[in-house]
């Protein structure tokens, strides 16, 4: 019987504490859960950061985050450990023009690179597959994109991933091959925050555990459900930053129609899930007027609306609030998981390649083993890689086997690769004259573990072309190389006289060889080696102008060209030189007295940026070196960017020199995604051909002044102007393609 007696103080204890507990239970009411939702809006979901910014100065938690598109980016970055003060300092210094540019810059492309994309758009590329073309799936790879979100989650220190996080988060995607939504709930952050902004047509898909995933908001924009199952969220804050619906009488043109067709979409999702909030949940939807989905650079506006619609609700968000210490130890559970310092890299380990060469790509990466990760160097490494032009996309994580710390690069080359046909147009006209021209280029790459390329190229115009070249490095890093060629051309010349077209002269030629060269980085190439050719041209209609001809030339030719334009139709800086020179050591001619002689050429521009305006200065000259130059290697001046103020190709001779000074003022800023911008521009040109055969009676130098309006567009830069010349007849002229 002592059992009893010994037990029952300790359970009548017991039930003292249960009832005290109960009764302190009552007194002080543990606050609600609460569940914050983040909608999409692309540039307009800057508001999500001031409202976040109340939220901290207003202590007030929650215990899960859903978000959707540019809502995913601002509750990934700070559910993974961002405040919203180093939030803030990322989006001011982030060059969000330049983030969606997948390219490491013009500059920065190889000299080979640079000229086939001068020539043949890179934005009409093609894959040359057994099963037919193949298109790229969106404007922009959001190659830029992955690494920025890869930094903004400090993905650097180890993979960070969904689960791992100190508060429940989901972010929303869509199937793009049903049309399911996707809750993403674990797997790698970086990735996840990506293809929730993989919007349609602009940003390609991700693929991710299988599925292509591209923007959530097509599904959910403002995903209030996913909270209240997610962490059973009892109040919800959900801020809505979606795009509101263009006036009828807006919708006009491709762009809008597609625009209002996702706005429809989005707006239908959205309106079935505010039916979902309760008379406790606070929703906000800031008023950001002008601020559209496209407008990075306003971000901070939209943050000043975002911060002024939370204090609107501050009544409200003070119910919600809790004391001093304990949200401090809930924001610390946020802020205190990063890791503070890079780790040591003991090996840097590439994927398996399809047809590349995996040793390319590690020689690619400066990151060396044994010593701390730079991301900084391995992002922009990467973008170099991705610049090539071989990859679909390119990604980099960090893992930890055994005791070693291992950087694992995943290139993932073009499913549409490793042939492609590209295309490129140009059509420009004075008003009396007018020359078009439509081209393709079919490029087989990667033949062979060096990098060896074979061109074939076909233009159908004016001018008529066709011509092939194989490419073969010598080594990995393409230093050296060789490269034989052919080519054929037909094209007809108007010829003047007296500032009259007076005959077209028809030429007909072939040009075969072979060069051996060096690549001088990124920025230009020196080219040695022996040339073939022959040339026939004849009067087709009009005036004897210039002499039957049938010539046969072979020699050493010699090239130069450095290339550090940023873009090669409207440089905002860098330099370019274009030098050749030939010496025919062979020559057989039909007209008489003709023997050997040389030929040097040498083109200089320049461009700087003063605030928006844009100086352009261009120097070029031509000469004999020796003997005198047969009609078919003589030099032209006249027309659009070679004097202006008179016809194409007016001026013929043998000797000629040419200045340019361009002042450009720049009307717009690139627009992100698209990056079109206008430039109008003035210019002053002057140029002096001695013993001209067609103008012999306009000697000395020539002037042309000239005005115009000039944009970039999917086929290439667009000039419009007017030109005149005190000797040249005042012209219009527009120019659309590229050269």
């Amino acid at each position: 019987m002592k059992a009893p007696r010994i037990l029952l103080p300790a359970v009548v204890a017991a039930l003292i504490g249960l009832v005290a507990a109960d009764a302190l239970a009552q007194a002080a009411p543990q606050r609600p859960r609460i569940g914050l939702v983040l909608g999409g809006g692309g540039a307009r979901g800057g508001a999500h950061l001031g409202i976040l910014e109340v939220l901290e100065e207003l202590r007030v938690p929650f215990d899960c985050v859903a978000g959707t598109s540019m809502g995913a980016l601002m509750g990934g970055a700070y559910v993974g450990g961002l405040s919203p003060k180093e939030m803030r300092e990322t989006i001011e210094a982030t060059d969000w023009g330049a983030i969606f540019d997948d390219t490491a810059g013009r500059e920065e492309l190889n000299l080979r690179r640079k000229q086939l994309d001068d020539r043949f758009l890179s934005a009409l590329e093609f894959g040359a597959t057994p099963n037919g073309l193949r298109y790229r799936e969106g404007a922009v790879a959001g190659e830029k994109l992955k690494l920025f979100f890869n930094k903004l989650v400090r993905s650097e220190f180890a993979e960070r991933r969904i689960e791992d996080l100190p508060l429940p988060l989901t972010l929303i995607a869509t199937d793009i091959g049903n049309g399911e939504r996707v809750a993403m709930r674990s797997g790698g952050l970086s990735s996840a925050m990506r293809a929730s902004m993989s919007v349609p047509g602009a940003v390609a898909p991700i693929v991710r555990e299988g599925r292509k995933l591209v923007d959530g908001g097509l599904v959910d924009n403002v995903p209030i459900q996913e909270v209240r199952d997610r962490c059973g969220a009892e109040v919800v804050i959900a801020i809505n930053v979606g795009s509101p619906m263009m006036e009828p009488e807006a919708v006009q043109g491709v762009v809008s129609v597609v625009g209002q067709m996702v706005n429809l979409l989005t707006e239908q999702n959205v309106s079935r899930s505010l039916q979902l909030l309760k008379p406790d949940d606070i929703y906000m939807r800031p008023e950001l007027g002008e601020i559209t989905a496209g407008s990075f650079e306003k971000q901070m506006d939209a943050a000043a609306i975002g911060r002024k619609t939370a204090e609107a609700q501050a009544d409200k968000l003070r119910r919600l609030s809790v004391p001093p210490a304990e949200y401090e130890a809930w924001r610390n559970k946020l802020r205190n998981q990063a890791v503070k310092t890079a780790p040591r890299i003991d090996e840097v380990r590439v994927t398996n390649t399809r047809f590349m060469n995996a040793e390319s790509v590690r020689n690619a990466i400066t990151q060396k083993e044994g010593e701390p990760l730079d991301v900084k160097n391995l992002s922009r490494d990467l973008i170099l890689l991705y610049s090539e032009g071989d990859l679909q996309s390119i990604d980099y994580s960090v893992l930890t086997e055994r005791d070693k710390t291992i950087l694992r690069v995943s290139p993932v080359e073009k499913a549409w690769g490793p042939d492609y046909l590209r295309f490129g147009l140009n059509l420009s006209s004075d008003f009396h004259d007018a020359n078009f021209n439509i081209r393709a280029l079919y490029r087989r790459t990667w033949l062979n573990s060096l990098g060896a390329e074979w061109l074939s190229a076909l233009q159908l115009g004016s001018e008529h072309l066709i011509g092939t070249e194989f490419y073969q490095p010598f080594d990995q890093r393409q230093r050296f190389f060789v490269s034989p060629y052919a080519q054929y051309v037909a094209r007809n010349a108007a010829l003047y006289y007296n500032g009259s077209h007076q005959a077209d002269y028809q030429v007909r030629g072939w040009e075969a060889g072979v060069y051996a060269g060096t690549n001088l980085g990124v920025y230009g190439q020196a080219k040695l080696g022996w040339r073939e050719g022959e040339q026939r041209g004849r009067v087709e209609t009009g005036l004897p102008v210039l002499p039957d001809l049938k010539l046969r030339t072979g020699g050493p030719q010699l090239t130069l060209n450095i290339d550090t334009y940023d873009f090669a139709f409207f440089p905002t800086h860098g330099l370019r030189l274009d030098a050749r020179v030939f010496d025919a050591q062979r020559v057989s001619s039909t007209s008489p007295g003709q023997g050997k002689y040389g030929r040097a050429e040498v083109k200089l521009g320049a461009a700087r940026t003063l605030g928006d305006f844009i100086l352009l200065a261009g120097l070029e000259g031509g000469a004999p070196t020796h003997g005198s130059l047969p009609p078919g290697d003589l030099f032209t001046l006249g027309g659009p960017r070679k004097l202006a103020g008179f016809a194409q190709g007016q001026f013929i001779g043998d000797e000629y020199a040419y200045g340019r000074l361009d002042v450009q003022y720049r009307l717009t800023r690139p627009i992100p995604l698209l990056g079109l911008s206008m430039l109008a521009g003035l210019s002053a040109e002057a140029g002096r051909m001695r013993n001209s055969v067609t103008e012999p009676t306009l000697t000395g130098w020539q002037n042309s002044f000239g005005a115009y309006l000039a944009t970039n567009s999917a086929f290439g830069p667009v000039y419009v102007g007017i030109a005149n010349a005190e000797n040249g007849k005042a012209r219009f002229f527009f120019f659309v393609g590229t050269p």
